[in-house]
């Protein structure tokens, strides 16, 4: 009759022991987390890094999943679902004082993204100047150069849980409910309940 005890016990313990895990593993995350202005300001190519941006304005798509996202005064690629893009997006634009913060691991810009990067940059321009002569027009040929002086040579690649803990928060559940279960049956066994 013990052994219930014993046994719920520790699953218990083990269940606190992952608590305590999973709780130091995400400071220790967040203690390394980047601004990924760090990064793309100085012109490094790091992939990898855990980043943070903390959004302010949705600039616009330049393809697939791929969206310009403002933070800092500067611009950003940020690779994001399009559904999560547009609630955040909305979330923006019904809270302008507020920013919203996105999490993930950069990435090195691939070729591919160049030319719709331009495209962009050279759209954006000309729809937010305004251009009083032919010459103004053309004052926004984007070179690629300018391109990675606009992106830096890294995108945030977006993760929706930069902790990774869900199998931690599955075993934590079973362990916990496994454990409560044994004890139960120990109380119910000693005090005759049922």
């Amino acid at each position: 009759m013990k052994k219930y005890l014993i046994i719920g016990s520790i699953l218990l313990f083990l269940c606190f022991i992952l608590i305590l895990y999973n709780e130091i593993n995400s400071n220790k995350i967040n203690n390394n987390l980047v601004n990924i202005y760090t990064i793309t300001n100085t012109g490094r190519k790091d992939e990898n890094v855990l980043v943070y941006l903390d959004a302010t304005f949705l600039a616009g798509n330049i393809m697939d999943d791929y969206y310009v996202f403002f933070g800092d005064g500067v611009q950003y690629l940020v690779k994001i679902n399009d559904e999560l893009a547009y609630k955040i997006n909305k979330y923006l634009l019904d809270n302008p004082e507020d920013s919203y913060r996105l999490y993930g691991k950069t990435k090195l810009i691939s070729n591919e993204l160049e030319e719709p990067g331009i495209k962009f940059i050279k759209n954006w321009l000309d729809t937010n100047h305004n251009h009083h002569t032919e010459e103004d027009a053309h004052s926004h040929d984007i070179t690629i150069d300018e391109f990675y002086h606009y992106f830096g040579h890294v995108y945030l690649d977006y993760q929706d849980n930069i902790y990774n803990n869900q199998v931690i928060k599955v075993i934590v559940y079973i362990t916990g409910l496994i454990g409560g279960l044994f004890i139960l049956k120990y109380v119910t066994m000693k005090y005759n309940f049922l």
